[in-house]
């Protein structure tokens, strides 16, 4: 089986391989490190290739997040199994698959959708194989080689659906007659604008929908035990920045992620009056207030489109970010493919991600969103007079804007250009 030994990942970026349990220890106790770096990065297009075919995963980065781990475990056990190394007996199920399968029917999908997302996945797992296998073919020995890793791969995903269909349809029933999975479908109706009846909807959620209402989403940085906890503690907090709420609504989504709701009287404070606490392990982002149904279904997706935008950036530090303190660059950064194209035209080297063009981006920013005053930038920064001029200067040389015309784009393209490289970790 020299194949596995000559597997190796594509990516540059540097790996924690100690994380990925004892699978991956086996493997590289075995044949070294790189066909640990492989398996790796087959799990991880497993989700990119299913987010861009398949509807139901687009736009819920949580969801994403639920079984990106579950991908890379089930590549790694496939690859022990298929080289000899698992332990006797191993199931092809993995403990993180069997969790996030469970995670999935939590989050309300339907048996046809949790389908859907396993039989793409082993297209994509069984053609990562084949190609390995198949690279170097060309004696009897490698095509008998490859006969077999095919029968054994297609034998070992037959089991793998139906297992996990089983703890799917387990864990389904059991979610589908608590109160939280009606809360959680009837929720997402009212977000998808579906009609209502708001008597019977107020009812099943024990929450007014009239008045106004400020979404949150909260999440850990890792499930655990206490997780669900440490989530709803941070949650009544984080509403009485807008005052106390005459009610407000909580519902699991997953194990990992909640999201909440309090409402307000009508009329009340449309900004904080305090900026959001933050939480240790835990991710708190809201929406901005908003009156009635249409301010209940407003508020959750401003909150949904900042969960994207940090979710989407580099491992970090939990944060509490509020919409309209990132309103901009949500909005810019809806499109994440289109936002880089657009920060490469605008800015063209400035962009680069170096110190250098970072402290010229800093000051550009600050120069343009403090009315062009040199005196003000110099203060902030404790630079002279000088300096700012040199430095706004050398940064609109380097994104090949005159002084002359309009910095709009420019403008815009320094808003998101961070989230693109290390998103900011506040603003």
């Amino acid at each position: 089986m020299h194949w596995v030994s000559e597997l190796a990942g594509t990516r540059a970026e540097e790996r924690d391989l100690r994380l990925l349990g004892p699978d991956a220890d086996r493997l590289r106790a075995a044949v070294g490190p790189a066909a640990v770096t492989w398996a790796a990065e087959v799990g991880e297009d497993v989700i990119a290739k299913a987010g861009q075919e398949l509807a139901l995963l687009g736009g819920s980065a949580s969801l994403v997040d639920a079984i990106q781990g579950a991908t890379t475990s089930t590549t790694l056990r496939v690859l022990t199994i298929l080289s000899g190394l698992a332990e006797p007996g191993a199931s092809v199920v993995t403990a993180e698959a069997a969790e996030a399968t469970r995670d999935l029917a939590r989050r309300g999908l339907t048996l046809h959708e949790f389908t859907r997302v396993m039989q793409f996945g082993h297209s994509v797992l069984a053609a990562a194989f084949f190609d390995a296998v198949s690279a170097g073919a060309t004696e009897d020995h490698d095509l008998a080689e490859l006969r077999r890793v095919s029968q054994q791969l297609f034998k070992l995903m037959d089991e793998l659906i139906a297992e996990m269909s089983a703890v799917f349809l387990d864990e389904q029933s059991a979610w589908g007659a608590s109160k939280s999975a009606a809360q959680l479908e009837l929720v997402k109706k009212i977000v998808e604008g579906t009609a209502t009846d708001l008597r019977d909807a107020e009812r099943l959620l024990d929450y007014p929908l009239n008045g106004a209402h400020v979404a949150v989403v909260a999440w850990g940085l890792s499930a655990g035990e206490g997780t669900a906890h440490r989530l709803r503690a941070a949650i009544d907090p984080v509403l009485r920045c807008w005052g106390t709420p005459l009610a407000s609504l909580v519902i699991p989504v997953g194990s990992n992620t909640l999201w909440a709701w309090g409402a307000f009287p009508a009329g009340g404070r449309r900004t904080p009056r305090r900026e959001l606490p933050d939480f240790e392990g835990t991710n708190v982002v809201t929406g901005q207030v908003g009156p009635g149904v249409d301010g209940f279904r407003r508020t959750h997706l401003e909150a949904r489109a900042v969960e994207r935008l940090v979710r989407q950036g580099v491992d970090r530090p939990s944060v509490s970010m509020a919409h309209q303190d990132v309103d901009l660059d949500a909005l810019l950064m809806a499109d994440r493919e289109a936002a880089r194209q657009f920060v490469a035209r605008y800015l063209g080297p400035l962009a680069a991600d170096d110190p250098r063009m970072k402290e010229l981006r800093v000051t550009l920013r600050r120069y343009l969103d403090l009315d062009r005053s040199l005196t003000k930038v110099a203060a902030l920064e404790n630079i002279s007079r000088n300096t700012v001029t040199y430095r706004v200067q050398q940064a609109f040389d380097l994104c090949a804007h005159t002084t002359d015309t309009p910095t709009v784009k420019v403008r815009a393209a320094l808003a998101v250009v961070e989230w693109l490289l290390d998103p900011p970790r506040g603003q």
